[in-house]
């Protein structure tokens, strides 16, 4: 401690410091994402990410890359606290933001972080030891030499160019003794939920998008590969449908938006539709998908811009933030969480309120052309006050057959307002939010069909043995009949149909 006039030098404890931003707020799979920004910054093409017991240290886990590594002075930079300014100007391709992601996402995983890197046929090594640091409270980095090198695990991996980055002393692993099984299972059940999380944060890498700069990236978790998780079903078939393409200039960068609405589930297949889900419901994952530099930041929230609702849980909406834009954005240091100036909210907010009214439309759409359809619905929509309810439409051949077989329309309207009233809407809703693929309202076997198309036929022809064209064809357009091939036939063996 110095004292210059009314000033005091007022330096942090090394051990103190370091143990407190152990705690800084990173999971598992946002640090070894913070790993990943280093290697993409360093123009890796394959990603490597292995864990193991070490015979000598125990469980390790590493990341190895074939970028452009560091020289030696470089990687001592690079092993800095703060090595570079969050202010600094960044390439556009320049996942850093702090010069702090590697050091602290290592520390919340391990109490010693070694990096190894080539560059120009030159080894460099170095390393942080939490344990040595809190016995002298000083910040000690360890300059490996060869002999001490070559003890490590993996480094023989190492090309002509790229980097190692070694986890050892994971002291936060949650095992029940040091037998080797225990720390395998742990690893394991870490990565289980790493790896999706990696496939969705750097989609855009593994597989770029068309409006991506060429080339991707191949990551490996223990030697399978990491398929891409795509939030907007660009590469799947069927693929989404892509709105427009927004462009809003803010001073120092442009901010893109695109909104994307997903294929119906009725059109995916089970496998197709969960991996839509991204491990929770399409209800839960809507909304805006906010990219830097290609890398995802935040995924699946509306930002307080929208609400979550049922008819908007096919639209994501893709925003590409450029780095240049980093401060005003307030991207924090795990770049997982970030806030939206004003100047920004503003301009964006009419964009999200035309996507989701666009989404909202073909819902709409539907529950009025049901009401007003060719063929004879039995059901139809009524909007009043701006209020929404269905009902069973009185006029409907069945309805009126029926009520001419009890000989009193007032007991028929009874029953339907008793089946009106009670309509189950909570658990239908429920049911088509959550597991819309295991709905089957509308499927019924061959003497069903035939049950009910005798039941409509009678009740529009009572008696006859023919039937006009048109009102067979009508017969044949409503909903429940237009999707049964047989129908047709069935219906031709029930009457003579006239032209």
């Amino acid at each position: 401690m110095e004292e210059v006039r009314s000033e005091i030098t007022l330096r942090p404890s090394a051990a103190r410091l370091l143990e407190s931003m152990r705690d800084i707020g990173y999971s598992f799979e946002s640090a070894l994402a913070d790993i990943v920004d280093n290697s993409i910054s360093a123009g890796a093409s394959r990603i490597e990410i292995t864990n193991d017991v070490h015979p000598g240290s125990g469980p390790y886990l590493a990341i190895l890359d074939d970028g452009k590594g560091m020289s030696p002075g470089e990687l001592t930079q690079a092993m800095q606290h703060g090595s570079r300014s969050p202010r600094e100007n960044r390439a556009q391709g320049d996942l850093g933001r702090f010069g702090l992601g590697m050091k602290t996402a290592s520390f919340s995983q391990c109490r010693r972080l070694t990096v190894v890197s080539r560059k120009d046929g030159e080894l460099a090594a170095r390393c942080w030891d939490l344990d040595l640091v809190v016995e002298k409270d000083e910040w000690i980095l360890r300059l490996l030499d060869e002999d001490q090198v070559g003890l490590l695990p993996l480094v023989d991996r190492i090309g002509p160019s790229g980097t190692l980055v070694l986890w050892q002393k994971l002291d936060r692993l949650d095992v029940l003794d040091d037998h080797p099984d225990q720390a395998y299972a742990a690893l394991n059940q870490m990565f289980s939920s790493a790896r999706s999380h990696l496939a969705l944060t750097f989609h855009r890498f593994i597989a770029p998008d068309p409006s991506d700069p060429p080339g991707g990236i191949a990551m490996f978790i223990n030697g399978a590969e990491v398929e891409p998780s795509d939030p907007f079903a660009r590469h799947m078939s069927p693929h989404s449908d892509a709105h427009a393409i927004e462009i809003l200039r803010m001073g120092d960068g442009d901010i893109v938006v695109q909104g994307f609405t997903l294929p119906h589930h009725q059109n995916l297949t089970l496998d197709q539709h969960h991996a839509l889900e991204l491990g929770s419901s399409l209800i839960e994952t809507q909304g805006l998908y906010v990219y830097r530099a290609r890398r995802l930041v935040s995924a699946g929230t509306w930002l307080g811009m929208a609400r979550r609702a049922e008819l908007t849980k096919l639209l994501r909406v893709r925003v590409d933030v450029p780095t240049s834009l980093d401060f005003e954005w307030s991207i924090d240091v795990r770049k997982s969480r970030m806030r939206i100036p004003s100047a920004a909210r503003t301009r964006l907010r009419p964009l999200v309120e035309r996507m989701t009214e666009s989404a909202r439309r073909p819902y709409t759409y539907r529950g009025n052309r049901q009401a007003a359809a060719s063929g004879l619905p039995l059901w139809e929509r009524v909007e009043e006050r701006s209020k929404l309810r269905y009902e069973i439409r009185r006029d409907h051949p069945l309805i009126e057959d029926l009520q001419r077989a009890t000989g009193t329309r007032a007991s028929v309207d009874a029953v339907l307002l008793a089946i009106e009233s009670t309509l189950p809407l909570e658990s239908l809703f429920s049911d088509v939010a959550g597991t819309p693929q295991a709905m089957r309202q509308g499927e019924i076997d061959a003497q069903e069909l035939q049950q009910l198309l005798a039941a409509f036929v009678e009740a529009i022809a009572p008696g006859k043995d023919t039937l006009p064209s048109s009102v067979a064809e009508t017969i044949l357009a409503t909903p429940v009949f237009a999707g049964q091939p047989a129908a047709r036939t069935l219906l031709s063996g029930l009457r003579r149909i006239e032209n």
